[in-house]
Formats: C-alpha cells, structure tokens, sequence
C-alpha cells in the first residue's frame, strides 16, 4: 500500500512539474507584443529569443495559434495557396485571424521552420468514431528529438486544448489518414480500407517501411520532386477511394503545372538567346557597313562570332528540352529554331567575309 502511494505522489509530482513548465511557456506564448505578430517572421522572432530547445519553441507556437487564429470557412474563398508566394499567403492570415486547416498548418509549419524545428504540413482526411462524414484536412508533421510527431492546431484551436498535440503517430492514425502513406509516419502503414473501417492491427508479414530515411529524402526534395515521390508511393500503395484519386488527379495537376512552367522558362530563354545573339550580329554588320571603322582586332570580331554560336546552340538546347515532361501545346518551337538557322547560316557568311577582309587589309 505505502509502494502504492508513493508511486502516485511520484506520477502526480511529475504531471504538476511538467504542467508548470507549459503553463510558462503558454503565458509567455500569449504574451507576443501585437506588432510582431502579423508575420511568422516576427513570431518565431519572438519565440527563439525567449525559449530554449525545440520542446518549448514548438508548444510556443502551437499555443499562440490555437488561441489567435480562428476557424473560419469563408478563408476557403479568401485563400488559394497555390502558385501564392508563402510569405504573402502567412501575411493574409495573420492580418485576418481566420483560417481552415490548410491555413493553421501552413502557419504552424512556416514558424517551427524558422525556429529551426523541422516540419511538414500533411495533407489528408479525418474520421472520428462515429462519425460517417469524411473530412479532406491538413495537419503537420513534427520532428522533436530525432523522433516524429503529430500536430493538429485546426482540431484544438478555440478550445484551449491540446489533445492533438504532439501525438504518436500509432495514435494519430485513428482519427488521421494522409494521402501520401509517408506521413502515416508509421513502419507497418495503415490501408485507406482498414481505416475506414477502424482496424489498425499489424497484418501477418506486413512489409516494414523505413520512414524515416524516406522522410529525410522527402524534406531534402524540390517541390516537384516531393509531388512526384508523393504520386508514386500513392500509387504503389494502391489507391483505394474517391477522396485518394480527387487529391492523386489534383497532385498530378500540379506537377504538369510545373512542369508548362519549366516549358515557358526554357521558352523564355530560348527567345532571350536568340535576342541576344541578333544584336551581337547585327553590330558587326553595322561594323562591315562602317567599312570596319573603328578598327577592331581579327580576335575580337572573331569572339564576338563565337559568341553569337553558342547563344544559338544554346537556345537549340534550351528548346529541345521543352514538351520532354509534358507535351508542349502552347509553343512554336519549329518556327524558334528556323529563326536560329537563319541567323547562324548569316553569321557564318558575315565572319568569313570580314575574316577575308580583315586577312586583306593586312597585307597591303
């Protein structure tokens, strides 16, 4: 009995120590001056000048949120992340206070990363027991310790609880499926079926996935090259339902988006080239018209030929690699690359008759 009762002073000894040192953090989390709290920048500011280690930078900028920024569905028509500047869409919902999950996330993400805590907004839908209505949401990842947690500000915000708050992932999924199986967080991840209909059990020889250096490769990507691994690891898992397919097909939009964006950047620089290279030829053939007046040596009109050459197999270069990862639609390549021609066949008339020339004058 006395073993008994010393174990519960021990347990509650320790719950009242642990409660007061977040009780700390929460009153100096909700003590941000205003003026620093209309940009991430100026928050996480806040929070790495007054906290030390990311256990209390995280649960800083976790309480701050959930007790500022409130739920509010019209964000859904103030807000298209999408192709915004991340900096511009943090401002918009810092200066208006309201936001949906996709917002509390972003928000959540952007301050833990400049507070030098590594995170990942997770994209995905909900469940709670009893509840048939599936909800499409976004949560973050959080990494404390070498160790991999889960956040869901939306769900705690307005309630001054802190129920999805750094949860294991073996728990998160419960309630928490992501579209990408990489954020289950979890060696033995859960099907999109078996979640939907509450069974969380490790299945005889499930195959263990090494999340965590998938995750590591993850955070080290590109955004193309997270939306791709996304897409195939989506894929390989089999895609089960409608909610999974609305979010694969969305995901894929993106890439090809990105993709006639390369297409437009590789255009774009192909016209730049050839722009480049036709007012080089076009002073030398102002030069030749001056009858070579003022005099330029053989070397310097002839690097200046060699310039023109490499502007135009750049821009050959350039315009071969457009339609390789989406088909091209939009740009005339055939007539860019009949304008090159044309100028490289002149250039080469224009530098062997002022090389002649040139060779001519010298020997007189």
């Amino acid at each position: 009995m006395k073993l008994l009762s010393l174990l519960i002073f021990i347990c509650c000894t320790c719950t009242s120590i642990a409660q007061d040192q977040y009780t700390y953090v929460d009153d100096k989390a909700l003590g941000i001056p205003k003026q620093q709290t209309y940009s991430t920048s100026g928050i996480a500011g806040y929070i790495n000048n007054n906290f030390t280690g990311e256990g209390e930078k995280i649960r800083a900028a976790y309480t701050w949120i959930i007790h500022n920024i409130a739920y509010s569905k019209d964000s859904l028509f103030h807000f298209n992340t999408w192709g915004i500047d991340p900096e511009t869409n943090m401002t918009a919902i810092l200066r208006r206070r309201k936001g949906v999950c996709e917002n509390y996330a972003a928000l959540f993400t952007n301050i833990l990363l400049k507070c030098g805590v590594q995170a990942a907004a997770v994209t995905g839908y909900t469940n709670l027991p009893g509840n048939d209505y599936w909800n499409g949401h976004g949560w973050v990842a959080v990494q404390l310790d070498k160790e991999w947690f889960l956040c869901d500000p939306t769900w705690d915000a307005g309630y001054a609880s802190y129920l999805y708050y750094m949860v294991q992932p073996t728990e998160f999924i419960r309630t928490h499926i992501p579209f990408d199986p990489l954020w289950q967080l979890l060696e033995h991840p859960v099907s999109h079926k078996d979640f939907k209909r509450g069974y969380f059990a490790i299945k005889k020889n499930a195959p263990t996935y090494h999340y965590k250096d998938s995750v590591m490769a993850y955070l080290q990507s590109d955004t193309l090259q997270q939306m791709e691994s996304a897409a195939a690891r989506m894929k390989a898992a089999g895609i089960e339902n409608a909610d999974q397919q609305t979010w694969y097909t969305y995901n894929q939009m993106k890439v090809q988006i990105v993709h006639e964006e390369e297409n437009m950047q590789l255009f774009n620089e192909a016209v730049a080239c050839l722009n480049q290279a036709k007012k080089i030829y076009n002073e030398l053939v102002e030069y030749r018209n001056n009858n070579f007046i003022p005099s330029k040596p053989p070397a310097e009109t002839n690097n200046l030929f060699v310039a023109i050459d490499t502007l135009v197999q750049g821009a050959f270069l350039k315009l071969d690699g457009i339609g390789k990862k989406t088909e091209n639609f939009q740009y005339d390549t055939d007539s860019l690359k009949k304008n090159l021609s044309v100028l490289s066949i002149k250039a080469k008339e224009q530098q062997a008759y002022i090389k002649n020339t040139q060779s001519l004058n010298k020997n007189r």
